[in-house]
């Protein structure tokens, strides 16, 4: 009976302790050379849970995907990044579903309620949000900020519901102006956050002399006729309270908005939205990728506090100024961060 090493035959009567040792550290060499090969030839599989909107345009996506280029993950090679669009909201519970019952490594969120789906969905698979989680404790995704204690983690869009405030502060020093204001919110109540930023911006409206014309939305087309329904008869400017369900209808908003001259707040500034005072999205989801990869490393996500974004941009869309007939005071645009012309 002859054993084989792969490099030379033993017989099985002349084995020694030398040839033992031999085969010993032949396996070994073998079990490394397997462990090698397979990790390189390993492929991460991400997938991305957003609001209806091209995510693939938004900020923190392109901050995403660089911080795991940065970080080694090349997709095509070692990663599979999946973003699907979604067209309504009642499609993302079974693109979660999907993720789940194919074992992905890592669910990576945008906005409170994909990360509320991606929470029912699986309490297993690592889930990191990037954006438009206000508040994770509230929202019921994570036990503190310090430990999660949960499957999930990750980096919120604010430090707090109080950004609100501020954010329509300056709104009123470049809209001097400004006394009445039509408000819009997701109204859907699957985002705790957005409850507490409302709370917030009744609380600051009276104190800056505004007027708030409430306008609760649930569904795209609500926010579209929201807008259709006002003038500068009856308001002054347009508020948005940020939230994923305003992705896909705020190229209309803005253009309606323009159309009615009036100013607004709270849509992508690339869509010609007035003005910004929020956290660098891209670097919100580049940080994100850190999570990842943190975790793809092996570490549990309920050993990753929960971050909260220390960069903010005030940016001014000079041009969307000038169509509505808007003149900025210079001490705001003095303290803008960036002027868009």
């Amino acid at each position: 009976m002859l054993l084989s090493s792969g490099l030379c035959d033993f017989e099985l009567g002349q084995i020694t302790t030398k040839n033992i040792v031999a085969l010993v550290l032949l396996a070994v060499v073998l079990a490394f050379s397997n462990l090698a090969h397979a990790q390189q030839d390993n492929i991460y599989r991400v997938g991305m849970l957003a609001p209806p909107v091209q995510a693939k345009d938004r900020p923190h996506i392109s901050g995403l995907r660089d911080g795991l280029k940065a970080a080694g993950y090349i997709e095509t090679k070692n990663l599979q990044l999946s973003i699907p669009k979604a067209k309504t909201y009642q499609e993302l519970r079974p693109i979660a579903n999907g993720y789940v019952e194919n074992k992905i490594d890592v669910i990576v969120t945008d906005g409170g309620t994909a990360t509320g789906i991606a929470k029912e969905a699986t309490n297993t698979i690592p889930i990191v949000f990037i954006w438009g989680l206000v508040d994770p404790v509230g929202a019921g995704v994570v036990k503190s900020l310090a430990r999660s204690e949960t499957n999930v983690t990750g980096v919120t869009s604010s430090p707090g519901p109080e950004i609100q405030g501020k954010r329509l502060e300056l709104f009123k020093e470049a809209v001097p102006t400004l006394r009445r204001v039509t408000l819009l919110y997701n109204a859907r109540g699957e985002n705790p956050g957005q409850a507490k930023s409302l709370a917030v911006v009744r609380e600051v409206a009276p104190k800056l002399g505004l007027t708030l014309a409430e306008k609760p939305i649930r569904a795209a087309s609500e926010a579209d006729n929201a807008v259709l329904s006002v003038s500068k008869d009856t308001t002054d400017s347009i508020f948005i309270i940020g939230s994923g369900l305003f992705g896909e209808p705020c190229k209309k908003i803005t253009t309606m908005a323009i159309q009615k001259r009036l100013p607004l707040t709270g849509c992508a500034l690339e869509l010609e939205s007035l003005l910004s005072y929020e956290p660098d999205r891209y670097r919100n989801g580049y940080r994100g990728a850190w999570f990842v990869d943190q975790i793809l490393k092996g570490t549990r996500p309920q050993e990753l506090p929960v971050e909260a974004p220390t960069r903010f941009e005030f940016i001014i869309n000079l041009k969307t100024a000038k169509q509505i007939g808007l003149t900025i005071p210079p001490n705001v645009l003095a303290r803008a961060d960036r002027v868009i012309k």
